[in-house]
């Protein structure tokens, strides 16, 4: 039987819709806290807009989406999955995905309540074993995510990068760590993560030589840095993780 890695089942494949009308593909994955669980993806995947100008992502639409296709790992059954519709605005057009306490949407992830179908299996990030790997510029993540929306056994695609801007010094302004990797539309809203083999870094600590593979959950990504330049650096953006738990602890709904 193949062995299966446990962050390979973490991401969930997304479409963003307004009523029936496809507007873009996307990446998620759960978090639990007690016996709530969300669904994390990226505020400008479910507002349809851009987080740092406002304005629609979509110039010639303006569409905004009012659902979200959700393609869950089925129950028993690994690597198979089936898709489920949500609306994620209420009945007035107001949003049902929770937003950042402090920063509100200027920090592109959103938190949205869910509930999974019966025959689903939602492996949350937060309750999958993590160590407390050192991160410094220049060490290799990878981003775990959909850019074909889903592949030929539905699992994510490990996209490596490197850790490109300093992830201790964070600017005010926009608080995220910068990441070196050519990436894909569909990979937004994807989790970062670091993973060590052997001899390992530890924060705060001296190495670690074992026999066992660490992983740390290092954040959210939501698409590469805009750029007009011909020569793109290709640079990512990834929201440290303290967001989410802040997001989800925090129980904000996000304005209309």
């Amino acid at each position: 039987m193949a062995t299966i890695d446990s962050y390979s089942v973490v991401t969930v494949p997304l479409e963003m819709l307004f009523e029936s009308t496809g507007l873009g593909i996307a990446t998620g994955f759960f978090w639990q806290l007690e016996n709530d669980l969300f669904l994390i993806t990226n505020w400008h995947n479910v507002s349809g807009r851009d987080p740092f100008t406002g304005l629609h992502i979509s110039t010639k639409t303006a569409a905004e989406p009012n659902k979200l296709r959700i393609w869950w790992n089925k129950k028993d059954n690994i690597g198979t999955k089936f898709p489920v519709e949500y609306r994620i605005r209420d009945s007035d057009n107001n949003p049902l995905w929770h937003v950042h306490p402090k920063y509100k949407n200027q920090i592109d992830v959103v938190a949205l309540p869910i509930n999974p179908p019966a025959d689903a299996e939602p492996y949350p990030i937060n309750q999958i074993p993590q160590d407390n790997l050192l991160l410094k510029i220049g060490m290799d993540i990878f981003v775990l995510g959909y850019p074909f929306i889903t592949g030929p056994s539905r699992y994510p695609i490990w996209k490596r990068g490197s850790i490109a801007s300093e992830p201790e010094v964070l600017d005010q302004d926009r608080p995220v760590i910068l990441i070196d990797s050519a990436s894909r539309k569909g990979m937004s809203g994807s989790p970062v993560i670091r993973r060590s083999h052997g001899s390992h870094s530890m924060a705060g600590g001296p190495a670690v030589l074992s026999g066992r593979t660490m992983t740390k959950f290092v954040g959210v990504y939501s698409g590469r840095l805009a750029t007009n330049d011909a020569n793109d650096p290709q640079l990512g953006l990834t929201w440290p993780a303290i967001f989410v738990e802040e997001i989800v602890a925090g129980g904000m709904l996000d304005l209309p």
